[in-house]
């Protein structure tokens, strides 16, 4: 048995799972899937897994399907910090938005989590639009496309300075003296750009593993111009093994020419899965999840993803090309789903339609079977080159998460992909990356 830890394995923690309305099949009491307790079964089951990191996403609007299943209400650098306190090795990946939040104060919250840690922080940066989100944040309306990538690359840069300010050896700790942070050791960030100016020294000196990952998803022309420059990890949607090895090696390519080693970026496509003893079984959970997941909750979700106002489509009817072609956020979503639409056009397909062709409600690689065909898929794609491991989304949680613990998780170490246990206490250790301005000397533990 191979220990090469080369293929890794996120959990992409969503409560109670991706099915929409696995909360409804399972024993746990509702009020179970929105609270502390719920994702530390999974963090915990991750890290018994060998999980390199969990990944919390985060929508900071309410919208109108919240009303009908379990979401992500914990602010997530909050519930990562208390994951961090229960967990030893497991990754902690944590969503912010660059529109809607201030570098300074950003990159101390994320640096604080990777400090408590000891090195396991990342932090996911998006690039957030729409409306309704804005609102919550004193602005009339989203800022536009070209605007949001303006600024997501300025806040970034300056977090990143920010990271970076801390030279080796910055404390000295020298009681003799008196001297506790060497003159020079912290450098003042220096940001000036159009959008953000930050002058100010961090707070936070650095963790074992020197800053924090960055991690993005974005398959425009925009997001994969900033992924190539500052991104660790790359989030993207990939359906078919051919497609993912074109995208990783545009990916690496794009990295290259910014001046950087392409083996420091990593690709991790979703990967949609539920598990069962045989592929019928598979398939009877994945009905038994869909059937308990309302249309209004599968419209609205689709409709979210398509950007398109609430009530826009209608589960009978065919999808509203007009809308989409008059929005610009609606267009970017429409072209992600793979010809999906080219098809729900030509053949004049209902929503129902569509939403049946999609299996799981989102546009990544999915396996509805067993174990082994689930190894079996993880294992092609890692091998052919096309992905460097995946963001797991599992349909029912904790049981479907159990299932890959428990089955899938052996077969693949058995199969020389994956690792049999940690060979690093840091995040970008288990990630295979190398450590970031590491200092020789952390701060003493109090």
């Amino acid at each position: 048995m191979s220990n090469d830890a080369g293929l890794i394995l996120n959990l992409n923690l969503l409560p109670g799972g991706t099915g929409k309305g696995s909360w409804r099949v399972s024993e746990r009491d509702p009020d179970w899937f929105i609270s502390h307790h719920h994702y530390l079964e999974l963090a915990e089951l991750a890290e018994r897994g060998k999980f390199q990191a969990l990944f919390l996403a985060d929508t900071p609007v309410w919208t109108e399907p919240y009303w009908h299943h379990p979401w992500r209400a914990l602010a997530p650098f909050i519930a990562l910090t208390t994951i961090a306190a229960h967990t030893s090795h497991l990754g902690l990946i944590g969503t912010a938005s660059t529109s809607y939040n201030d570098p300074y104060n950003l990159a101390r919250h994320v640096s604080s989590l990777d400090l408590v840690s000891d090195g396991r922080a990342a932090w996911n940066f998006v690039v957030t639009a729409g409306d309704q989100t804005a609102r919550n944040f004193s602005q009339p309306a989203a800022y536009s496309k070209p605007e949001r990538y303006a600024r997501a690359a300025e806040f970034v840069e300056a977090v990143v300075r920010l990271w970076e300010a801390w030279e080796p050896d910055a404390i000295l700790g020298d009681k003799a003296t008196g001297q506790y942070v060497r003159p020079g050791g912290v450098q003042p960030a220096a940001f000036a750009g159009e959008w953000l100016q930050v002058a100010g020294e961090p707070l936070v000196p650095p963790s074992p593993q020197g800053r924090p990952l960055l991690v993005q998803a974005g398959a425009s022309e925009a997001g994969i111009a900033l992924a190539a420059r500052y991104a660790d990890a790359v989030y993207t949607h990939q359906t078919e093994i051919e497609g993912g090895i074109a995208y990783r090696k545009l990916l690496r390519q794009r990295a290259a020419d910014t001046g950087r080693d392409p083996d420091t970026i990593k690709l991790l496509p979703g990967f949609y899965v539920v598990v069962g003893d045989t592929e019928e079984a598979a398939r009877a959970k994945h009905r038994a999840q869909d059937e308990a997941t309302p249309d209004a909750v599968k419209v609205g979700f689709f409709t979210r993803q398509l950007g398109l106002p609430p009530g826009a489509l209608k589960i009978d009817e065919p999808i509203p090309f007009d809308l989409i072609n008059a929005n610009e956020l609606s267009r970017s979503a429409a072209s992600s789903l793979d010809g999906l639409l080219d098809k729900a056009a030509s053949d004049r397909l209902t929503v129902r339609e569509v939403l049946a062709l999609r299996k799981n409600g989102s546009q990544h690689v999915s396996v509805i079977g067993t174990a082994e065909q689930i190894a079996d898929t993880i294992t092609a794609w890692y091998r052919a080159g096309a992905a460097d491991g995946f963001n797991l989304h599992i349909g029912s949680s904790p049981d479907g998460l159990r299932d890959i613990v428990d089955h899938v998780v052996p077969l693949l170490q058995t199969r020389g992909v994956f690792h049999v246990d940690y060979e690093h206490s840091t995040l970008r250790g288990n990630y295979g990356l190398p450590e970031h301005r590491l200092s020789r000397r952390s701060p003493a533990p109090v």
